[in-house]
């Protein structure tokens, strides 16, 4: 059995952001969020990490809030990673409000350390390509921009990727797909990945859920890799949880939907590591658990 993503829980439920398709409301569970971290669980669940590496790809500083908001959390996760070997891929997931430079809370000296700790690349969450349309979607900081947010990044030596959430009232025809690809281009953007929104089937929050049965752009995946490969998109080989990878016009791109189920009956999508002590294997179901 092999994993493909290591992911490090970071901080708790709180989030800068009010997204109304927000996959973690939707799958929230009682797992134990804590500022703490169980650092004996935290050496075993490296070492399972360790063992799964024919698959294993990249570390993930993610979280059920939004992980920025802990940044001393972040720093302690980076310090066990050197601590228990190599990981040579690490990325930090963000809506990325705190790494603006106009933002007075901004991160960058963090960033700047944690650079220098290992973390290699940024994953921005986005809904939308125009900056005050993100903004809207998101209800976050009217004045972010995350287009200076990944220059400050790229500034540092550290890749990005843009992670779009597919909506009908955002990004979701190939003429929206396109502006997303040109930007990118234009910002030296070194991974663009479209998702479409979608949520569980048992979803614990029904306004979430209501959201996205309303705003969902339903065969949106299906269209855009038709564009794609239309367009002269040559298909690169598929991530193994089932992402389709394209190079369009020497831009790599992505197309998923938003969870992280796994294709393979062999295989587990993550090896997901709660601040607690808690070792799992997904996020919608607490007895998914290895530890």
């Amino acid at each position: 059995m092999k994993a493909h993503t290591f992911s490090l829980v970071v901080g708790n439920t709180a989030c800068n952001a009010v997204c109304p398709w927000c996959i973690s409301r939707m799958t929230e569970t009682n797992f134990r969020l804590t500022t703490g971290i169980n650092w004996r669980r935290f050496d075993i669940a490296c070492h399972i990490a360790q063992q799964a590496r024919d698959g294993l790809l990249s570390v993930l500083l993610t979280g059920k809030g939004e992980p920025t908001l802990a940044p001393d959390q972040i720093t302690q996760y980076l310090e066990g990673l050197q601590r228990n070997g190599s990981f040579p891929l690490i990325d930090l997931q963000t809506n990325g409000i705190l790494l603006d430079p106009e933002n007075e809370d901004c991160l960058l000296q963090h960033l700047s350390e944690w650079r220098d700790m290992g973390l290699t690349l940024v994953c921005f969450s986005l809904a939308d390509f125009l900056p005050e349309h993100n903004n809207h979607l998101m209800g976050i900081w009217e004045n972010y921009d995350y287009l200076r947010a990944v220059d400050a990044v790229h500034g540092l030596g550290i890749a990005v990727r843009l992670n779009f959430t597919m909506l009908t009232n955002g990004v979701s025809t190939p003429e929206q797909i396109e502006h997303c690809i040109t930007i990118a281009k234009k910002n030296n953007v070194e991974q663009l990945t479209f998702r479409e929104v979608t949520r569980p089937c048992d979803s614990i929050s029904r306004r979430h859920a209501a959201y996205v049965d309303e705003h969902r752009p339903v065969d949106a995946c299906k269209r855009l890799f038709h564009y794609l490969e239309m367009n002269g998109a040559h298909r690169l080989p598929d991530l193994a949880h089932g992402a389709a990878l394209f190079d369009y016009r020497g831009q790599n791109i992505s197309v998923n939907h938003c969870l992280t189920d796994t294709v393979d009956p062999n295989d587990i999508r993550q090896i997901i590591f709660f601040p607690s002590g808690e070792i799992c294997y997904d996020w919608k179901y607490r007895g998914a658990r290895l530890l």
